[in-house]
């Protein structure tokens, strides 16, 4: 049976980079994926899930080899991020711009799919050394005594390591399998996601508008190509989702309400429920939780991706072969990682629920509040939180 220093579960976004981070700080890993890896070109057809990745995580992308690996053609700097409340007495005045410290880094971040991101660190693993790769494949049964893992896997194979991370996103087999709890709250929401086009958005800025039931997120992907993220409220989605062509750019018109020229659809639609999540504890034993397997906060930032990429650089900077070795060591180092990404995720998500009940709930105390206008937040404590979460 093949042992090896780490093992992990779930090949996406966090854990592909889990990967990358590992065999760089000298660790032999094992990398298992249900699904294939998909091979993307300049013409592929676009993923539907697109990120935004902050200043200070491309420069970790970079450091880990994995962004000269991206496809250039298919990322997209943005330097400012504008967002408007259209329910305010005067939205013209009620909104809060954000724009680069350029003393301190090139862009706010890079908006890219998710598939991309995906591919270049798979790419980053496949030239290096020291990472063996499963696909289409998934983990059947764990044993986690404390001292070691073994994981057995659908096809029957068994594997061994010193560390198990489980990167598989919400509905992770590995957390369910360790018996760690979850609170789950929903939004009452749906995330629509498309891509359109306007004829004369700003370059390379991000675009947020508040309405009645949720705001709709206006990403720059190159030209004048965008990817929007549309809450709605359960119930009404499938009405956008299902509507003709023309109703779609009509829709979607009215939510933006600023003159940015004609809405164009040029994809699919795609729509996914939005939740809170937090696991009770992000590790037990020689099992550790990172990125959605941990956590999952509402998409109105963009934190989530962020925040899994935090969860890998924490860990590694508490991790060596000797702490793994020890049973003792790597506990008191999973607590110390454990106790740093809770405060963080807490952070982030209270802040986001926060921002989703006062903009979305329509309440005849909030109502004032808004009328104010979010120009009033431009010195205020949540956009100096906003700036530093987008340079970190």
């Amino acid at each position: 049976m093949k042992r090896y220093d780490i093992i992990i579960s779930g090949g996406g976004m966090i854990g592909s980079i889990a990967a990358v981070a590992a065999i760089k700080a000298g660790f032999s890993v094992l990398l298992i994926e249900a699904g294939k890896m998909k091979k993307l070109n300049p013409d592929s057809q676009r993923d539907l899930r697109v990120s935004a990745i902050s200043w200070d995580n491309i420069c970790t992308l970079k450091d880990l080899g994995i962004y000269s690996h991206l496809l250039a053609a298919r990322i997209q700097a943005y330097t400012q991020m504008k967002v408007w409340d259209n329910r305010a007495t005067n939205h013209t005045t009620a909104k809060i711009e954000f724009e680069a410290d350029f003393s301190q880094q090139q862009c706010l971040g890079y908006l890219m799919e998710n598939n991309n991101l995906v591919q270049a660190a798979w790419h980053t693993l496949k030239h290096g050394n020291n990472c063996d790769f499963i696909e289409e494949n998934s983990i059947k049964n764990i044993e986690n005594d404390g001292l070691q893992i073994r994981v057995e896997l659908n096809n029957g194979d068994s594997y061994k390591s010193r560390l198990l991370i489980a990167a598989e996103g919400r509905n992770s087999f590995v957390r369910k399998s360790a018996g760690i709890n979850i609170k789950e709250k929903p939004y009452g929401q749906r995330g629509l996601v498309a891509y359109i086009k306007l004829e004369k958005a700003p370059a390379e800025t991000a675009l947020q508008a508040f309405n009645d039931g949720g705001p709709i997120g206006i990403l720059p992907i190159e030209n004048n190509v965008f990817s929007i993220v549309w809450s709605l409220p359960e119930g009404k989605h499938s009405h956008w989702l299902n509507c003709s062509k023309l109703d779609f750019e009509e829709g979607v018109t009215q939510a933006i309400a600023h003159d940015f020229g004609a809405v164009k659809l040029i994809s699919e639609r795609a729509a996914f429920p939005l939740t809170q999540l937090d696991a009770e504890k992000y590790f037990l034993n020689r099992i550790v939780l990172c990125g959605d397997s941990a956590h999952g906060v509402h998409p109105l930032a963009g934190q989530g991706v962020n925040l899994g990429i935090g969860d890998i650089k924490q860990l590694f900077s508490l991790l060596d072969l000797n702490i793994l070795k020890d049973q003792e060591l790597l506990r008191i180092s999973l607590r110390k990682y454990q106790r740093r990404r809770i405060s963080k995720v807490k952070e982030t998500s209270q802040m986001m629920s926060l921002l989703h009940h006062l903009f979305v709930d329509d309440s005849h105390i909030k109502k004032p509040i808004r009328t104010l206008g979010l120009n009033l937040l431009n010195n205020s404590p949540i956009k100096k939180w906003f700036i530093q979460q987008a340079g970190s």
